[in-house]
């Protein structure tokens, strides 16, 4: 599958789109393109070369609160908050689940991750899943769950660019 990574458009969130989660879809219509221009998350999709819109990511900045982490995890830390990188939104439309899209997806967001490591300090990525199906997808990548909040994870830049290299 050849797919490009694009900035969120008004034009690009009127194309078809259906994940089969009326959140995600409705994110993706009524709000991507707003909370992209204030900032607050910025979305992108990955668009086919028949320019389909087939998935999209938003993502943030976050901080991680030093007693979320396990104890093994916590000992290298300061006992503050710690800086993540935030995958708040990552859906891939029915049309093309099963076909990678959402793996590539997930590395074009892992590899922003890491080039922004380079001028701002982060210690993980965060995601945010809806449910447990999606859960299953973090936990496949390594991603590792909270305990008081099992759908939100986490996954170490290092052990992120360790699987780069």
């Amino acid at each position: 599958m050849n797919l490009v990574l694009v900035p969120v458009t008004r034009a690009l969130t009127k194309l078809p789109f259906d994940c089969g989660e009326p959140e995600l879809n409705q994110y993706l219509r009524r709000y991507a393109f707003k909370n992209d221009a204030l900032s607050i998350g910025k979305t992108f999709l990955a668009v086919n070369q028949a320019q389909e819109v087939v998935g999209y990511l938003t993502v943030s900045t976050a901080q991680i609160a030093a007693d979320a982490l396990t104890d093994a995890v916590r000992a290298r830390l300061p006992r503050y908050p710690v800086p993540a990188f935030r995958i708040g939104k990552l859906a891939v439309d029915r049309r093309f689940q099963g076909s990678g899209a959402g793996r590539w997806i997930l590395t074009q967001a892992l590899q922003k991750a890491v080039e922004i490591s380079k001028s701002v300090g982060l210690f993980a990525v965060l995601v945010d899943a809806l449910d447990e199906k999606a859960q299953g997808f973090y936990l496949k990548y390594g991603f590792i769950p909270f305990e008081a909040h099992p759908l939100t994870l986490f996954l170490p830049l290092a052990t992120i660019k360790s699987a780069m290299i």
